[in-house]
C-alpha cells in the first residue's frame, strides 16, 4: 500500500513538472524568482527555481506579480486572477479581492519567440533597425576650406538600416547600410552636392562596459562608401581659383571613401526607439581634377533609431 501511495505522489509531481510553464515571480521589494511554475491555487504559487529540482511554495500574499512565458499574468498585487494546474489555466471567478472587477486579459495570448519570461526577453539590439539622422560638419581638411579658414558645408541628412547585433569575441557587432547627403564649397574646388552610399559595421562595447547604465551603449562605427555627385559647379566666374585649364567641362564627381566614428546611444526601455549622439569622420574624394586625392570632414549629430519589433497588445486597466 505504501508503494502505491508513493507512486501516486510521484506521478502527481511528475505531472506538475511536465505541464509546468516558465514564469517569473516578482516580490514587492523588486526581487524576483524565475523558474518553472507547476501550480497556482488560491493561496500559493508552486515554482521550481532555476537550478533546483523540486518545487517550492510561495504565498500569494508576498507576490506583487506572476508573469508566465505565454504572456499570462495569473497573479497581480497578491490577487489570483487565474488558477493553473496540469498545464491549464482557469479564471478565478470568485476573486473577493478584486472589488471593482476591472481586470481584463487577452485569453488568447500566444507564446511569441521574443518573449519567454522577463529574464530572457530579447533586447532591442536583437532586432532589425532603421534610423534617420542629421549631422552638422564642424571641422574639415584645409582642401575644403577657404583661404581665411572658413568652411562652407551644409548639414548632412541620411538614412540607415542595421541588422541585429551578434556576439563576436568581446563585442556585439551589427552590419548595416546607409546613405547620406553632403555638400562642400570652396573657391579652389567649386561647389559639390553629393550622395554617399555605404556599408558599415557597428561595434557595441556594452559587453565590456557592463557597469554603465543598462540603457546606455557606447558604439564605434566604420565603413566603406561610394560617393556620387548630383550637382557640380566649377564655373570660373563663380569660383575663380578653380584650375580651369585642367578641366574639360564634362567632369563628374564620384569615388570611393571611408567613414569611422563613435556614438553614445540611449535605448528607450519600454518603446522600440533609441537616440544616438554621434561623431563621425568622412574621407571623401576631392573635386575634379583632384579626385585621385582625398579630403576629410567631421560632423556631430543625432540619429533616431526605430526598432523593427512587432507590437504586442498589452493589458489595460480602464
Amino acid at each position: 500500500m505504501k508503494n502505491i501511495l508513493k507512486r501516486l505522489v510521484l506521478f502527481h509531481l511528475s505531472l506538475g513538472i511536465i505541464y509546468g510553464l516558465h514564469g517569473k515571480i516578482v516580490f514587492f521589494d523588486g526581487t524576483y524568482v524565475v523558474g518553472k511554475v507547476t501550480k497556482v491555487d488560491e493561496s500559493t504559487v508552486y515554482i521550481i527555481p532555476i537550478g533546483l529540482d523540486t518545487a517550492e511554495g510561495v504565498l500569494v500574499g508576498n507576490i506583487d506579480s506572476l508573469k508566465m512565458e505565454n504572456g499570462m499574468v495569473p497573479v497581480i498585487n497578491s490577487a489570483v486572477k487565474y488558477f493553473f494546474q496540469n498545464g491549464e489555466f482557469m479564471a478565478n471567478d470568485d476573486d473577493w479581492m478584486d472589488e471593482y472587477n476591472d481586470f481584463k486579459y487577452d485569453e488568447y495570448a500566444s507564446l511569441q519567440d521574443e518573449y519567454k519570461y522577463e529574464g530572457s526577453k530579447k533586447s532591442h539590439q536583437q532586432y532589425y533597425q532603421i534610423s534617420g539622422f542629421i549631422g552638422q560638419p564642424i571641422m574639415a581638411a584645409v582642401s575644403l576650406k577657404e583661404e581665411n579658414g572658413s568652411l562652407k558645408m551644409t548639414p548632412n541628412l541620411g538614412l540607415s538600416f542595421s541588422m541585429p547585433y551578434f556576439a563576436v569575441g568581446a563585442l556585439d557587432i551589427s552590419p548595416g547600410f546607409k546613405m547620406m547627403t553632403y555638400t562642400f564649397e570652396s573657391s579652389f574646388q567649386g561647389s559639390v552636392q553629393a550622395l554617399q552610399l555605404g556599408a558599415f559595421g557597428s561595434f557595441d562595447f556594452k559587453p565590456i562596459l557592463y557597469f554603465i547604465p543598462d540603457n546606455i551603449h557606447i558604439t564605434a562605427d566604420a565603413g566603406l562608401n561610394y560617393n556620387v555627385g548630383y550637382d557640380l559647379d566649377q564655373n570660373i566666374n563663380n569660383f575663380p581659383n578653380v584650375e580651369a585649364e585642367n578641366l574639360t567641362g564634362s567632369e563628374t564627381y564620384s569615388g570611393i571613401g571611408f567613414n569611422f566614428g563613435g556614438s553614445a546611444d540611449y535605448w528607450m526601455p519600454d518603446i522600440p526607439i533609441a537616440f544616438k549622439f554621434f561623431f563621425n569622420a568622412n574621407i571623401i574624394p576631392q573635386a575634379p581634377p583632384f579626385m585621385d586625392k582625398y579630403s576629410v570632414f567631421a560632423n556631430i549629430g543625432l540619429s533616431l533609431v526605430v526598432v523593427l519589433k512587432r507590437h504586442r497588445t498589452s493589458n489595460n486597466i480602464e
